[in-house]
């Protein structure tokens, strides 16, 4: 099922989201769902805040010519389809950065360009409350920090020069006055 998204305006993309702690068939159904919805909306990653849910679950899916390290080859192979995280933490933050333009399926037609590590590990859970952990890189850290952002209510405006922000200060006023509930 497709759900609709939250936009920026809306209080639940500011508020830090709530650990899961029930591992269920209606978690199963919502990560499905927000698979869906991710599907629908041509992005590579959502996170529950986005849907209105304030719960510490997101989903990603890097696209395979997406996925290039810097010789051209796969960055993350071991990722084939989406992958649910749930209860996400991030640590071993590569002192190497790379500057690349984001967007926001939250916050439609602004992009910006936000400096993220290269690499990192992501510890989590999976549908069934199972640890594990995996070391992403290029994109798919990017995007696993995008989303973690958005379980934390930071949003990628955040990340954006001074200047970037005011030059799209009017953009942002339209957008808040057009979803804000």
């Amino acid at each position: 099922m497709i759900l609709p998204l939250s936009y920026y305006g809306q209080p639940v993309l500011r508020k830090p989201a709530e650990p899961v702690t029930v591992f269920d068939d209606e978690l199963r159904t919502l990560a499905r769902d927000m698979i869906d919805t991710m599907h629908a909306e041509s992005g590579i990653g959502l996170a529950g805040p986005q849907i209105g849910k304030s719960l510490r679950i997101f989903v990603m899916e890097i696209p395979p010519d997406m996925d290039e390290n810097d010789q051209g080859g796969r960055a993350n192979p071991f990722l084939n389809g989406p992958l649910v995280v749930v209860n996400p933490k991030i640590r071993d933050l590569a002192p190497k950065t790379e500057v690349m333009e984001e967007g926001c399926l939250s916050i439609p037609d602004i992009r910006g360009n936000v400096t993220r590590p290269l690499s990192l590990t992501l510890d989590y859970q999976d549908l069934d409350g199972k640890p594990l952990s995996l070391k992403l890189s290029f994109l798919a850290a990017r995007c696993a920090l995008h989303e973690n952002d958005h379980l934390d209510g930071i949003l990628f405006l955040d990340h954006l020069s001074q200047v970037k922000r005011l030059a799209i200060k009017g953009k942002l006023r339209k957008l808040k006055e057009q979803f804000a509930s």
